[in-house]
């Protein structure tokens, strides 16, 4: 079996434009991307790298299938005929939207635990509180999330899980932390304008802070995404430094573009090493669902999209 594409590297001490160069044009113009979009029709032209993501960009709209929807659950479901669906599946594997399920390092200096639904929440938290558990290093640990209202759908899960109340995406992070790191409340609460962070300190053996964060938008009235939240974690948490190290802790098929935004927002302005994960088996089976196959081609869309801003920001700017 072909092994997944790498994702961009990300050292602390600052980004290498020409190691970003070559790992974006690896994943665009790699045999799997190539035989992926000729099978809804693409060519991907030769020529320079930038006009390259211009196209890809473009064309990926073909596999926009949220139609404007606000939730990813709730993507149109296109049926492939099965041997086409295995080959589509196969070839997203290879493009690396998963990443790996185990840290490359025994420490860090954060670990940043991105938000998303209940089910999501729960299970970056229960994943992230097993690699505590198994020995990993950290001296700080941050669950995301936003002031994003949650759905009639979620609250019916949170009650079927007998899950305390709860009303926004930050709020079941907060659940989530509860639960698998064992928080008791807070030892400081700040609060803004369409924000709020808590922080909790010698609440975990060798955690020395626990922060959650309810990000704000940098466009209010539009709800918080996950480069909001990054962002907010570095104002409002603590701004990296050049020779940190942060894991970012999300879930398969999203680790390749959440990467690509931390190296983006993060990596490039502070300097600090990014590095990525998706849970493991354990986590997907007890929180996770199979993904449709449409559902996966969005989040390749979703990778290109990001893959051509990192590539903005860090290679054509130079």
């Amino acid at each position: 079996m072909t092994r997944p594409i790498a994702l961009t590297p990300c050292e602390p001490g600052g980004l290498d434009p020409e190691a970003v160069a070559a790992s974006i044009e690896a994943w665009v113009t790699s045999p799997a991307f190539t035989e992926l979009a000729g099978h809804f029709g693409g060519e991907v032209p030769d020529g320079p790298l930038d006009a390259v993501l211009d196209w890809a960009a473009e064309f990926s709209a073909v596999w926009d299938f949220r139609a404007g929807v606000k939730e990813r659950f709730d993507n149109a479901r296109v049926d492939y005929r099965p041997d086409l669906d295995e080959r589509l599946r196969s070839l997203i594997g290879i493009l690396g939207l998963d990443g790996a399920d185990r840290p490359a390092q025994d420490s860090y200096d954060h670990v940043v635990v991105l938000g998303g639904g209940i089910r999501v929440a729960l299970g970056r938290t229960d994943f992230t509180a097993r690699l505590l558990a198994g020995g990993l290093r950290v001296r700080t640990l941050a669950g995301l999330g936003s002031l994003r209202f949650r759905d009639d759908r979620e609250h019916r899960e949170g009650r079927r899980l007998g899950l305390d109340p709860f009303e926004t995406e930050a709020d079941m992070m907060t659940i989530g932390m509860r639960r698998f790191v064992g928080l008791s409340e807070p030892i400081s609460v700040r609060e803004g304008d369409g924000w709020w962070h808590r922080v909790w300190a010698g609440q975990h053996p060798g955690v020395e802070e626990i922060h959650v964060l309810a990000a704000p938008s940098t466009q209010p009235p539009r709800r918080a995404n996950t480069a909001d939240t990054l962002i907010g974690w570095a104002e409002h948490v603590g701004t990296p430094t050049a020779d940190e190290r942060v894991l970012l802790v999300t879930n398969a098929p999203y680790v390749r573009h959440q990467h690509c935004d931390a190296v983006r927002l993060l990596g490039s302005r502070y300097g600090c090493g990014i590095e990525t994960v998706g849970f493991d088996d354990l986590a997907t089976t007890a929180w996770g669902r199979r993904l449709h196959t449409t559902e996966l081609l969005q989040e390749v869309r979703s990778s290109v999209l990001a893959t051509r801003n990192l590539h903005n920001a860090v290679v054509a700017s130079r």
